[in-house]
């Protein structure tokens, strides 16, 4: 008996693309292929396991893995960006299968594979950033004063230019700081810094909330626009 397969695509040449190599597959099933703004109204109980593609790391992504995980669902994540924070979120909503899209299809066959029979599967490279996050998870970077100041202006969403007037420094310099922060995280996006600035206590701003899955009680219904 074939696998039902449902696939949520953001781009249509992505979900032609997905239909044609679970169709090529003679004990695998297209049960359904829709857009991802239909999700709230195309998702059921009765499929197996959901491809969902990822463009951005955002809480869209987020709160799609949650609906489809409440549907009692098995979710693989394709998507192009790796991020720490990002992936440990994803995580603590309970996704089942991360493959990036630049991975060749036979991980997505393994993906489907292995998360049928009940575990999780992570591509080569998504498997070392959580090998990495593991041995540093007693490790907390450290930022320094200036960085701190820059980041609370990030996550307020300031430009370069006005953070640099406002803390009476160069753009240049705003720029290195922004760069340094981003390393010491491993992050590539704002989802991460501000997570990370909100759990941390760094915003001063209490009544704001600012981060998606953050633990503190004050955040944690959260999302950001």
């Amino acid at each position: 008996m074939a696998l039902n397969v449902s696939i949520i695509y953001t781009h249509q040449m992505w979900g032609d693309a997905l239909y044609a190599l679970i169709n090529a597959k003679k004990d695998l099933r297209v049960s359904k292929v829709f857009h991802h703004s239909k999700i709230n109204t195309w998702v059921n109980s009765h499929d197996s396991i959901y491809l969902l593609e990822g463009t951005y790391p955002d809480a869209k992504t987020l709160c799609s893995v949650r609906l489809l995980k409440n549907k009692e669902g098995k979710v693989i994540l394709l998507g192009y960006l790796i991020d720490n924070e990002f992936v440990e979120l994803l995580l603590s909503e309970g996704l089942d299968a991360f493959v990036l899209k630049t991975c060749c299809k036979d991980s997505l066959f393994e993906a489907i594979n292995k998360v049928n029979n009940g575990f999780k599967y992570f591509c080569g490279p998504i498997t070392e950033l959580l090998t990495k996050k593991l041995h540093q998870k007693n490790t907390k970077p450290l930022l320094t004063e200036r960085e701190k100041d820059v980041l609370v202006e990030l996550v307020c969403m300031k430009r370069s230019k006005e953070i640099a007037e406002k803390l009476n420094i160069s753009e240049a310099t705003v720029r290195t700081h922004r760069k340094n922060i981003m390393y010491k995280f491993g992050t590539k996006n704002y989802i991460g810094l501000i997570r990370y600035a909100c759990r941390e206590g760094i915003l001063d701003s209490p009544g704001e909330k600012f981060c998606v899955g953050c633990k503190r009680m004050k955040c944690e219904s959260a999302l950001i626009g």
